[in-house]
This record gives C-alpha cells, sequence and structure tokens, in this order.
C-alpha cells in the first residue's frame, strides 16, 4: 500500500511540468498576466495596488465585451471584423441630442437593436449565402462608418445620457458599475456556451460544419445567433465606452477589432475550442490593457504598440495550434 502511495507521488511529481505546459497552452493569458505583474513590480510598482487594478478593470470593459462577443464566432468558425464600425455608429447615435435627456432603457434599447439589425445582416450572407465572413464584416464595418459619418455631419459630439454616464462611471464600494456588469456577463456567457444546446452546437460547428449537420446540430440557427450576439456584445461596449469618455467622437472603438481577436486566441479560445471559456477572454482582455498601460508608462510609442500586439496574436495562436 505505501509502495503504491509513493508510486503514485512520484507519478503526480513528474506530471506537474505537463500540466504546467497544459494551461499555458490552452490559456497563454495566464502566464503572460503572471509575467506583466512581475515585470510592473520592478517597472512601475503601483501598477500592482489594488485602486489602480480596479482601475485598468474599467478600462478593460469595452475590450472585455467585444471580446466576449468576438469569442462566439470563432468558436463557430467565423469571425466578426465589423465590431468596430458597430462602436462607432452607436456612438454618434448615443451622442445626438434626442438621447440626451431621453428614458435610460431608450438609450440602451436602440443600441441593442442596431447590435441584432448589423448581427443579423452579417449572418445572411455569412450563414445563408455563404460569403466570406473577412469580407462581409469588413464590408459592414465600412457601411456602419459612413453611416456615422452621415448621422453626425462629420462633426460629432453632443451630451450623453446621465444615466449611461453613470453606468460607465459610477461605483459601489469602490468596484466599478462597469467591470461588475462584465463580469456579470461573462458569468451569464460562460452558462450559456458550456451548459445550453446552443453552445454545445457551436463548438460542434465550429469542429466541422458538415459532421456538425449530420450529426443533428442546428448549425445555421447557432452561427446566426453567435453573430447576432457578437453584435449586441459591440453594442453594449459602445454604451459603456460612450458613457466614459462623454461625448461622440469619428472612429471610436477601430482599435478594438484587432485587440478583441488578439483577447479570444490570448484566452485560449480557437476554432470549435474553448479552454478558457468567457473568462480566459477576459483575461485576455485584461492583459492587453495592462500591457498597454505598461508600455504606455515607460514610454512606448503606439506603432511599436501595435507591432507587439500582432506578434502576441501570432504567439497565441501558435500555441493554441499546437495545443490542438
Amino acid at each position: 500500500m505505501s509502495e503504491t502511495t509513493v508510486s503514485m507521488s512520484r507519478s503526480a511529481i513528474f506530471t506537474l511540468p505537463l500540466r504546467a505546459w497544459s494551461t499555458i497552452t490552452a490559456v497563454p493569458a495566464i502566464p503572460a498576466l503572471l509575467l506583466l505583474a512581475v515585470l510592473a513590480f520592478f517597472v512601475q510598482p503601483r501598477m500592482i495596488s489594488i485602486p489602480f487594478l480596479l482601475i485598468l478593470l474599467r478600462q478593460a470593459v469595452p475590450l472585455g465585451l467585444v471580446a466576449l462577443g468576438q469569442s462566439l464566432p470563432i468558436v463557430g468558425r467565423s469571425i466578426d471584423l465589423s465590431i468596430g464600425g458597430v462602436v462607432a455608429l452607436v456612438n454618434v447615435v448615443l451622442s445626438m441630442s434626442m438621447f440626451a435627456g431621453s428614458s435610460p432603457w431608450l438609450s440602451i434599447g436602440v443600441p441593442l437593436l442596431i447590435g441584432v439589425v448589423v448581427g443579423a445582416a452579417n449572418a445572411l450572407f455569412i450563414v445563408f449565402i455563404r460569403a466570406s465572413a473577412v469580407v462581409v464584416t469588413l464590408g459592414m464595418s465600412v457601411v456602419l462608418l459612413g453611416l456615422s459619418f452621415l448621422l453626425s455631419g462629420g462633426a460629432p459630439g453632443g451630451d450623453i445620457n446621465p444615466a449611461i454616464e453613470l453606468l460607465a462611471r459610477g461605483r459601489i464600494v469602490n468596484l466599478p458599475y462597469a467591470g461588475i456588469c462584465l463580469l456579470m456577463l461573462a458569468l451569464v456567457l460562460t452558462v450559456v456556451v458550456r451548459r445550453s444546446v446552443f453552445g454545445h452546437g457551436l463548438t460542434a460547428t465550429g469542429g466541422g460544419f458538415q459532421p456538425a449537420r449530420l450529426a443533428g446540430v442546428a448549425v445555421l440557427r447557432d452561427l446566426v445567433l453567435a453573430h447576432v450576439l457578437c453584435s449586441c456584445f459591440a453594442a453594449l461596449a459602445a454604451i459603456f465606452l460612450t458613457g466614459y469618455i462623454g461625448t461622440g467622437t469619428l472612429g471610436l472603438g477601430a482599435d478594438l477589432v484587432m485587440a478583441s481577436v488578439a483577447a479570444v486566441v490570448l484566452g485560449g479560445t480557437a476554432f470549435g475550442f474553448s479552454a478558457g471559456g468567457a473568462f480566459g477572454v477576459l483575461v485576455g482582455a485584461f492583459a492587453l490593457t495592462f500591457l498597454a498601460n505598461l508600455l504606455t508608462a515607460i514610454g512606448v510609442d503606439k506603432p511599436f504598440q501595435l507591432v507587439l500586439q500582432g506578434a502576441i496574436i501570432a504567439g497565441a495562436a501558435m500555441l493554441s495550434s499546437y495545443r490542438q
């Protein structure tokens, strides 16, 4: 009995490195965030203080939301590059005078309606006409940016509904409302993806369209819902981002497109595969936000930050491919 116990203990010790490597390749954002925290400890120690981390949590909300939405099409072997256009259009719409003094529910409902329409339009071309997701969503992004220019007359501005500003900037017991909403949505999405028929079907679709259909999965329905939810998450991100900056801004959200893909990949999500789930994606979004602040603190220019972000996407994708 004792020899068996010793043998099992030795086996567990030998498998620890393999388990550690499996964790790194499954959710690269975890070791990346730990490494960034160590670097910050020596370069900018205040960045790992609780007050500053709460500030970073609020900053990460827009990216976290679009990344959560982006993870759904990616799991289903698709992608949505129109989220930047959704954010830009919602920002301009919310800055229009008719919303400044209206009901807060209208200021939330209209952006979500925009998200539903855009997501359904994307799904129409991608799912039913079988057009390329990259081409369709890039084209949709251009259309949405054009609409934002038309609605704003090239000069957006105006006041934002005070309730939206409170939602984006407010705190309860020093915790930002926006961060609480992000974590709650991540929890809901985790349950939906891991426990619902939609979640299982979407994962099966990502593993192979034809095999999933032959297995009885409603692949068309699941892909349509994935794209609609993705656009709705982008609309929610626009609500928080607009409330935080307090005005309309042309081109808002353009930097969220590739950053969302990076956060998803860092979070351990790939086609038909999601090791980290929704919270893995959030860790990826937080890691990218932490990295941007750290690079800014040490004086690194924005162009180099973009180069580094691209390298991170490539590295995380290689790790994900290796694991699969």
